[in-house]
């Protein structure tokens, strides 16, 4: 991602997509690069889990999220009534100001009830017209198991895949997702794209997570597999990599 950055003279926007681990993922790269001395802003155009122990603003009070940044080097922005669960993106034209005030745009741009797997529906995922990379992201601890355990809407994951809702899901299932523009790379339209696979350690056969690899070096697809902390350490090094 860092390579990216370099290269862009404004702030980068990602938008990540997909199953379950997103937040996690996006709060993890949050805090590491911050860490280097970007200012990182994370937001969402739909729902994202609150999570009070990371600075948080109001997405109109740009002074006050500037404030959290100089201070932590990263903030939420977003929309948050209190007592929910959730909170929301903020409206088009607050969400198209926010690069001006970072270096780096996290956006949560989908949502998977945290199912490892997903299909979009025709409205998703939400992806800002201005964002410069998507990550999509699915969890590989649904290998083996049921569609009807693992997928967000299992009836379209079924459908999608041309399998019963009470069938396995293969690694073969997990490329054909990853490769399809109806699948992780709806929305990508052009823009880099990098395909992160997690829990790669509860994989039964580590063989898999290489296939998955080795099938997206074939398509000139970027893809990652590991566990999220470790992926989140090693992001720079397999962007250089590429």
């Amino acid at each position: 991602m860092e390579c990216v950055m370099k290269k862009n003279e404004k702030a980068l926007t990602v938008a990540f997509t997909g199953g379950g681990g997103k937040t996690s993922l996006i709060l993890g790269l949050a805090e590491k690069f911050s860490g280097q001395g970007k200012r990182v802003i994370v937001t969402t155009t739909t729902h994202m889990a609150w999570e009070p122990e990371h600075p948080f603003a109001e997405a109109e009070d740009v002074s006050g999220a500037c404030r959290l940044i100089e201070q932590y080097g990263y903030v939420i922005a977003a929309h948050h009534k209190a007592g929910q669960p959730k909170i929301s993106g903020p409206e088009k034209e607050i969400l198209e100001k926010l690069p001006g005030f970072c270096d780096l745009l996290l956006v949560e741009a989908d949502g998977s009830r945290r199912r490892p797997l997903k299909v979009p529906a025709v409205h998703e995922p939400v992806i800002p017209s201005f964002a410069d990379m998507v990550v999509g992201v699915i969890g590989l601890d649904c290998i083996g198991k049921k569609i009807c355990d693992t997928a967000h809407r299992p009836d379209d994951m079924a459908g999608f895949l041309g399998k019963r809702t009470d069938e396995p899901v293969t690694w073969m299932d997990v490329w054909k997702i990853i490769r399809s523009e109806a699948g992780l790379q709806k929305g990508v339209d052009g823009r880099r794209f990098l395909a992160y696979l997690n829990k790669a350690d509860t994989l039964e056969d580590p063989g898999m997570a290489e296939k998955l690899m080795a099938q997206g070096r074939e398509a000139g697809i970027m893809v990652i597999c590991g566990s999220l902390q470790r992926s989140v350490n090693n992001w720079n090094r397999k962007e250089e990599e590429r």
